[in-house]
C-alpha cells in the first residue's frame, strides 16, 4: 500500500478525497514503524498541514473502518500506535529503554496459528506479537 499514491489509496478504500486525508496518508506513508497519535499530530504540525487533533481522530477512525491502517496498543508507551496497513502484517521487537520498534521480517506465528486452528477447531482472524527487550544501542549505553 505504501507505493500507491495517497489519492489512489483513498479511491481503493472508497473514501472521498480531501486534502487532510491525503496529508495524513502522506505522513503515515513516510513512517517505518507505528507511531502514536500525538507523534502523528506533531508531524502534521511540523509539515504545516492545517489539521486539528479532533479531525486527525475522525480521519483515523475512517481509515480504520476502511481497513487502511492498523491500530495496536504499545505496552511500553502505554498508548495506541498506528501504521499504514501493509500487504502483509508485521510484528515488532520493542526496546524497553528507548521504545524503538524494530520490525520482524517474517511472521513467527504462522505455524502456531495453523496448529491452533487445527487442534482447537478455531478460526484465527488476527493476531499480534510484540517481543520486549533491549536494542543494541541501549545495551551498549548500559
Amino acid at each position: 500500500m505504501k507505493s500507491m499514491s495517497s489519492r489512489a489509496l483513498l479511491d481503493n478504500a472508497n473514501l472521498k478525497y480531501s486534502r487532510q486525508r491525503e496529508g495524513l496518508l502522506d505522513v503515515l506513508k513516510e513512517q517505518k514503524t507505528p507511531i502514536t497519535i500525538d507523534q502523528l499530530d506533531e508531524l502534521v504540525r511540523a509539515k504545516k498541514l492545517s489539521i486539528n487533533l479532533s479531525t486527525i481522530y475522525r480521519i483515523l477512525e475512517a481509515f480504520l473502518k476502511h481497513d487502511m491502517i492498523e491500530k495496536t496498543f504499545n505496552i511500553t508507551m502505554q498508548s495506541y500506535v498506528i501504521e499504514l496497513k501493509h500487504s502483509h502484517h508485521r510484528h515488532y521487537l520493542i526496546c524497553l529503554d528507548c521504545q524503538k520498534m524494530i520490525p520482524i521480517q517474517q511472521c513467527p506465528m504462522h505455524d502456531i496459528v495453523e496448529h491452533i486452528e487445527k487442534e482447537q477447531n478455531f478460526h484465527v482472524s488476527a493476531h499480534q506479537l510484540e517481543i520486549y527487550g533491549y536494542c543494541s544501542d541501549c545495551i551498549k549505553n548500559h
